[in-house]
């Protein structure tokens, strides 16, 4: 199942730190199901794709709005086992088969709050209803597996009628045979034969500790000693016939529960893929509720994908912006994050950002690019409002670049990432450059920061630059489709 259609490429995902997003999303995720699709998130660029995933995050951030939950915890990774219970002949563990009744056992409560919503919620299913729609009605198969499997991994005895009989039968013999090494313990206690009155069971046969020096006047066959040495474990000839007995009837037990195993195991080959179908279900609806519970916790908004119409650009709007990761390792120290605002607009499509060191030149780049590849995730950004392009690329060069294994400057890594850049961005592109020019002579590094910008000018796409080259704020200035802007 393709979870990500069409993913965006020759982009700078690990520079803007979404590997790292990932992860804090996946500590909102409670099962190894979650965590899995949250992995497999990319960016897209598929608008429709895109709004349906911010569409069920907030309706999913609605439902827990009115108090609605919904456990995930517990749901394991059965997809293999699935596989093998395709095969014919093959039989699956108690433990492998309750993994996964439970997996359908969830999809069907899941089915039923999905049929009948809390009634307090001011929107409509309608993401949700259309993702739910794939699960199918478990009833008959659960009903088959009902109180058959213990809590403990073990059948129950109702798993059948004949496993049943057999382990009525096993008890009764056990207790006819623990009836006969009674009597014989008492015989055999009155002349100080026995180590003391226990009947223990060794290799599923009964016996009785008898002292070393006296197993001579027990005959038998032993079946070990104790620790001590001190100790023989005897089975009387008496009961080795009872025994036998009781050997024959596990294994008739153990035959049952096989049986049953490849019944059940069978079962579910027959319904692999209406539970596969609902493994994907339940995955994709832990992400939702992961990135539900992450926009509760960042104030997040869902994003607002801008369209392009003949002769209209579309515009880029984030309002009171955050970065997420800066916002958490602030939150821990007790201190808040400085929101940005950002707008491009109609036929503006670059934005030259000027301001002292530690500013916040790098951080607006940083936040705005993270939050571009967070947007066509389909997870909500940290903003007031988030009105966004689909790019086809996401291509940044922020940080230093040096390079001792490649034999390569600060700046001559930094022009090889940019020659990449400009061969890569197209019209359609977002262009990140931190300090252009810099880390080089200043007044070659400014009139090459003014040759960059105006080449990506000229590209057409939506570039955002920071520096501190005069020669590029008037660059800015003095050139069509530019915005000038500082921070402090």
């Amino acid at each position: 199942m393709t979870f990500v259609p069409n993913p965006m490429e020759n982009s700078s995902p690990r520079l803007l730190e979404f590997e790292l997003l990932r992860e804090l999303l996946a500590g909102y995720a409670a099962s190894p199901l979650g965590k899995r699709r949250v992995e497999e998130l990319r960016p897209s660029l598929e608008r429709e794709w895109i709004r349906t995933q911010h569409q069920l995050a907030t309706e999913i951030r609605e439902y827990r709005r009115v108090g609605g939950r919904f456990e995930f915890a517990g749901l394991p990774e059965v997809r293999k086992l699935i596989e093998k219970s395709r095969i014919a002949g093959a039989a699956l563990e108690t433990t492998e088969i309750r993994d996964i009744v439970l997996i359908a056992d969830r999809a069907a409560e899941w089915r039923e709050i999905v049929r009948q919503p809390p009634a307090a919620m001011r929107s409509e299913w309608t993401a949700v209803r259309a993702l739910s729609a794939g699960i199918q009605d478990f009833t008959d198969f659960l009903r088959a597996f009902r109180n058959k499997i213990l809590p403990d991994g073990t059948l129950d005895d109702r798993a059948s009628p004949e496993l049943s009989r057999v382990r009525r039968e096993i008890e009764k013999q056990k207790r006819q045979i623990q009836e006969s090494l009674r009597g014989y313990l008492r015989k055999l206690a009155e002349g100080g034969t026995v180590q003391d009155e226990l009947i223990s069971i060794r290799g599923e046969r009964f016996v009785i500790p008898v002292k070393v020096e006296q197993k001579r006047r027990v005959r038998g066959v032993v079946h070990g000693a104790s620790s001590s040495g001190q100790t023989v474990y005897v089975e009387p000839l008496e009961t080795i016939e009872q025994n036998n007995e009781l050997v024959r009837l596990l294994d008739d037990e153990q035959a049952e529960v096989h049986r049953v195993l490849l019944e059940m195991t069978r079962q579910i080959g027959e319904n692999s893929e209406a539970i596969l179908s609902a493994v994907e279900i339940l995955a994709e609806l832990e992400l939702q509720f992961a990135k539900a519970r992450f926009g509760e916790n960042y104030n997040c908004v869902a994003v607002t994908v801008a369209e392009e119409t003949a002769g209209t650009r579309a515009t880029l709007v984030l309002h009171r912006a955050r970065h997420p990761l800066l916002e958490r390792n602030l939150k821990l120290k007790h201190l808040e994050v400085v929101p940005i605002s950002m707008e491009l607009e109609g036929d503006h499509r670059q934005l030259v950002i000027t301001g002292p060191n530690t500013g916040g030149k790098t951080v607006s780049l940083k936040t705005l690019g993270l939050l571009a590849l967070m947007a066509q995730s389909g997870i909500p950004v940290p903003a007031d409002r988030a009105d966004m392009p689909v790019f086809d690329a996401i291509l940044a060069d922020i940080g230093d670049y040096q390079s001792i294994e490649q034999n390569l400057s600060t700046f001559s890594a930094h022009v090889m990432n940019i020659d990449f850049i400009s061969r890569t961005a197209t019209a359609n592109s977002l262009v990140l450059l931190d300090e252009l020019g810099s880390a080089t002579d200043p007044e070659e590094g400014a009139a090459l920061a003014v040759a960059i910008a105006e080449h990506f000018r000229q590209t057409g796409c939506m570039s955002v630059i920071s520096t501190h080259h005069t020669s590029l704020k008037v660059y800015g200035a003095n050139s069509p489709g530019v915005v000038n802007a500082s921070v402090g």
